[in-house]
Order: C-alpha cells, then sequence, then structure tokens
C-alpha cells in the first residue's frame, strides 16, 4: 500500500532528538510553557516577523482565541470560507459567533469577489484560509476588511511557509493561527497551535485566555479562557521536525513537479495561484467521483484523501442559502490529493502516477 504519509520513517529521523529531550524535560520537572515552547515561539516570531507568537494546544483553539481577542463575541458573524477543515467552522461557532459561508475560487480558497455580498451589520471577521499549502488572494481580502472595517484572521494551518507574493504567508493578516498535526508541514504526534500577532493587546488577551483566562496562577480572572497552556513534549517534537523541513520540502517539491510533467494535458490537476509560493502541502487531482475513486485507488493499493467530504451550505444546521456553490460542489465531489510524502520512492512515485492515469 502507497500511503499518504509516512510517519514511522519521519520518528527514524527525529528520534533521537526527541527522546533525549524527553528525558531532559523530566529532570527540569516542567512540562507546560517551558523552554522547549520558548525556542519555539522564537522561531516562528523569525519566521514570520511579528512581534508576539503563542503557542497552544491545537489550531482550533488558535482559531478561537484569535477571533474573541480581536472583540468577537456570541452572535456575531464571521465570514469563513464553504469548503475547509471542519474545524475551522466549528471554531467560530464554539464561542457562540456565526459562521457565514463563503464560496471558494478556482483553488480551493475563499473567493475575494464573493466576500463583500457576505457582509452585514453583524459581521466582526474574516476568517480566510490558506489551503493545500498555497496563500488565498491576500491583497483582495486585507482591503475589503479594511473597507468594512473587519478583523482579518488568517489561518495558515496548511500555508505556513508558502509566500505572497514574496511574502511569508504567517505574516499576512491582523493575527495568524498555525496547526501542527501528522498532516501538517511541520508534523508533531497529536495536535498542536500557535497565534501570532504584532498588537500588543490582542497578544495579552490571548496569553490570558491561553490559561484559563489568567495572566498566571497568583493573579485574578481576565476573562473566560481555556486550558491551553503548550506541551513542552509538543514543543520538542516541533523542534526536531523543524531541523528537516527544508529537506523535506525540496523532495516534495521534486514529486509534485514530476506529477505536474506527468499528468500535464492528461489529468485535471488543481491550478495554482501565480500570487502564491506553494509549499507543496498537498497535491489535488479531479476525478469524476471522488469517493469511487478511493475506493477504487484503495483496492489498487493507493491511499489517498477526501479534503473535504462537505459543502457546509447542505448541512442540516446551517441557513438554506439560495446562493449555488458551484465550485464548492466540485471540489468536494471531484479533488483528491495522492501521495507526495517525502519519504516516498521513485519507485512509489511511478506507481502512483501510472494508478491515477489508470483510473482516467
Amino acid at each position: 500500500m502507497i500511503k499518504a504519509h509516512q510517519h514511522h520513517k519521519k520518528w527514524q529521523l527525529v528520534k533521537d532528538y526527541v527522546i533525549e529531550h524527553y528525558e531532559q524535560l523530566h529532570i527540569n520537572n516542567i512540562v507546560c510553557n517551558g523552554s522547549y515552547t520558548a525556542q519555539v515561539e522564537e522561531k516562528l516570531k523569525q519566521a514570520s516577523k511579528r512581534k508576539f507568537a503563542l503557542l497552544c494546544r491545537s489550531g482550533s483553539h488558535a482559531i478561537s482565541i484569535s477571533l474573541r481577542a480581536h472583540g468577537v463575541q456570541a452572535g456575531d458573524h464571521v465570514i469563513v470560507p464553504n469548503y475547509s477543515c471542519p474545524a475551522t467552522l466549528s471554531s467560530v461557532t464554539v464561542i457562540g459567533a456565526f459562521p457565514v459561508l463563503c464560496e471558494i475560487d478556482q483553488y480551493g480558497m475563499m473567493s475575494a469577489d464573493h466576500i463583500e455580498q457576505c457582509v452585514d451589520n453583524k459581521t466582526k471577521a474574516v476568517l480566510a484560509t490558506g489551503l493545500y499549502g498555497d496563500v488565498h488572494n491576500h491583497d483582495a481580502i486585507e482591503s475589503l476588511c479594511k473597507k468594512f472595517n473587519l478583523a482579518y484572521i488568517n489561518d495558515a494551518a496548511q500555508s505556513q511557509f508558502a509566500k505572497y507574493n514574496g511574502i511569508e504567508s504567517m505574516e499576512l493578516g491582523d493575527s495568524v493561527c498555525v496547526s501542527f498535526a501528522d498532516n501538517k508541514p511541520i508534523p508533531v504526534v497529536g495536535t498542536f497551535g500557535a497565534m501570532l500577532t504584532d498588537n500588543e493587546e490582542v497578544y495579552k488577551k490571548m496569553r490570558d485566555m491561553r490559561k484559563n483566562g489568567k495572566p498566571s496562577r497568583l493573579e485574578s480572572f481576565t476573562q473566560p479562557g481555556y486550558s491551553s497552556n503548550p506541551d513542552e513534549d509538543k514543543a520538542v517534537q516541533i523542534l526536531a521536525s523543524w531541523q528537516h523541513l527544508d529537506t523535506w520540502q525540496l523532495r516534495k517539491k521534486q514529486i509534485s513537479e514530476y506529477y505536474d510533467t506527468q499528468f500535464k494535458n492528461k489529468i485535471e490537476t488543481r491550478p495554482r495561484p501565480s500570487y502564491s509560493e506553494w509549499n507543496y502541502h498537498k497535491y489535488v487531482v479531479f476525478v469524476d467521483n471522488k469517493f469511487e475513486s478511493y475506493k477504487d485507488f484503495l483496492k489498487q493499493g493507493l491511499e489517498t484523501e477526501q479534503h473535504y467530504a462537505d459543502n457546509f451550505a447542505k448541512l442540516s444546521w446551517t441557513p438554506n442559502y439560495k446562493f449555488k456553490f458551484k465550485m464548492t460542489d466540485k471540489f468536494v465531489n471531484q479533488a483528491l490529493t495522492i501521495p507526495s510524502n517525502p519519504f516516498m520512492t521513485d519507485n512509489e512515485v511511478e506507481q502512483v502516477v501510472k494508478i491515477v492515469m489508470g483510473r482516467n
């Protein structure tokens, strides 16, 4: 079976570093928000050129905390892409805000042309999500946010280290949310997140909410918060994986470029925007029926991923939208991601091409 991910091979590369530093964690007797957390936060600040960086326990927590730090309250509206990880939607609803669904563009990301139609007098923020390793249309989205005085939250869970017209994706937006997991650009076992901003007032709110709404154990609650103090063991994993990031990215680039040459004019693939410098996170092909194709590929020894299976506008608990989300439907029904992990052999890459071409 050609797997979408090969976690055991990643572990072989990072285990010596992780085991050594896990032992140091126990010697230090600090399990949360210690020196390893501080190292990762410093690396994130350097990579993003942001003034402030805070680790937390998930990308979902990062989104919910960031929205609240920017003043989003229960009953407020937040514009979100109709096609994304369900956590994007859930992170809005759990704080009592209402997600207003925006159509996506041909690249699979929030369509700037549709955002203005989504704005009403309750709208407080736009949650723009980079997808598959590309960056959304930043200039257009930022312009609309300024026009309507909306907070601009950049969900860079999949687009970290991609660039928008030469600018690192984590530099974009009023605040940025990052996710770390086994299927993210920087993998860890489990989930982890981060919040980045240049606004000191927003940073202080994030800091307090991250730790149950308290600046410290000896100070009073400032607001309702989360048990999201960052675990040191996850920070160790991030530091271990970060050492290999350039090598992994180079291999993913080689695989993706090979797919491009083999599929050109034969297999429909996701177009990529000229303004985005892709980080090669996910490689997308379009098939006639992705649910049947997914099962057929498995029978042939190829594990693909559905990213994603839901048109949120058709869920029973969302409003009855009059707008027809045609591009969302295309991605929901046809988009599959094929393996492009950096541990694939050349033979495995060749096999992926043969199986995908045979399905066409």
